[in-house]
């Protein structure tokens, strides 16, 4: 069922997050998503962005339980931290227990790559890798991206369809509809959609079938 827990989280290089393009702007965000599956709230997905001069900084925390005839039968818990400079990933952490298994990522720049340690096992990326942890629009326009929680390395094949009306809490927004997979091997799938550059909506199926919606509050 890890499929039901990836968070919340085109070809164009390299990323520059909402506000990079203006050194003098400084800003904070928060944004809170429900994750609903079925007719049930299972977890919550948070977001902080903040915006400094040249600098970015993002926190995201998922927590999700699935019950059964009200037993615990499945709990994901997800954190990690991300720093950008002019449009460039510079350190990334995150810390994941699925279901009992736990991982760690860390991953730091160097001048011409980044390094990463992904549970016990050290790899090289691409300078320009990003994870795709789906906070922003131009976060998911990558050739090099990984998993936020285990550090997988993705081929991402983004599908445009286009704009749609969706209404959430009683508010029409006019959002453009994004379907995205790993190329490989299919994994990874979800569609996704925005309201200029804001996620307002992240639609994934889980391993019984059943549809999860991540929506913002």
């Amino acid at each position: 069922m890890r499929t039901i827990a990836l968070s919340l989280t085109l070809l164009v290089l390299p990323v520059v997050p909402a506000g990079a393009d203006n050194p003098a702007a400084a800003s904070k965000i928060h944004k809170v998503f429900d994750i609903v599956r079925g007719k049930d709230k299972i977890g919550t997905d948070t977001i902080d962005i903040e915006h400094q001069k040249d600098t970015t900084t993002v926190k995201i925390k998922t927590d999700l339980s699935v019950k059964v005839m009200f037993i615990e039968a499945y709990r994901y818990e997800h954190s990690c931290d991300e720093t950008w400079k002019n449009g460039l990933l510079i350190s990334f952490k995150s810390r994941t227990n699925d279901n009992g298994t736990k991982h760690a990522v860390d991953v730091t720049a160097a001048p011409d790559k980044l390094s990463m340690d992904a549970d016990g096992k050290h790899s090289d990326l691409p300078k320009t890798a990003t994870p795709e942890s789906l906070w922003g629009k131009d976060v998911i326009h990558q050739f090099d991206t990984f998993e936020p929680d285990t550090g997988k390395r993705l081929s991402i094949k983004v599908s445009d369809l286009g704009d749609e009306d969706l209404t959430l809490h009683g508010v029409v927004h006019k959002t453009h509809h994004y379907k995205i997979a790993d190329t490989l091997t299919g994994e990874f799938a979800r569609e996704l959609w925005f309201d200029g550059d804001v996620l307002v909506r992240t639609k994934i199926i889980g391993s019984d079938n059943s549809v999860i919606l991540s929506d913002l509050r």
